[in-house]
């Protein structure tokens, strides 16, 4: 059942997608681009923002979930210990690790969410 909609779920996550990066205007996110080869469904909707936990909270409490997926990098995670890496190894992953937070981005959400969600960011960083 869920297959048969896969193509309309995808393209709503996608316009989505194409909305966050058309409107939230605030310097300080950043927004991977999807490249030309690239075909992005939008299972999430990952951003680095500066201050990230105080916008994560700021928009918490207007109602807006976001999620901190991976906020260990793999060369720090118990499993990788063997590994022998250490914090500063991959300064640049550790730094995204501190930044990234997802927004909303399901096919269910209206237009009016979006755009709370849109304002919301923008205005945190006004």
């Amino acid at each position: 059942y869920r297959l048969a909609k896969l193509d309309d779920i995808i393209k709503k996550r996608r316009n989505n997608a194409r909305t966050y990066f058309e409107e939230i205007q605030a310097e300080q996110v950043y927004m991977p681009k999807e490249q030309k080869h690239e075909y992005n469904t939008y299972h999430t909707f990952v951003i680095q923002a500066e201050k990230r936990n105080e916008l994560k909270t700021f928009l918490m409490n207007r109602g807006i979930k976001t999620a901190i997926h991976y906020p260990t990098p793999i060369h720090l995670q118990p499993a990788s210990k063997v590994l022998g890496y250490k914090n500063g190894d991959f300064p640049s992953v550790e730094s995204q690790a501190k930044k990234i937070l997802t927004l909303p981005v399901n096919q269910s959400l209206s237009q009016d969410e979006i755009q709370s969600i849109i304002s919301s960011v923008n205005e945190f960083y006004t």
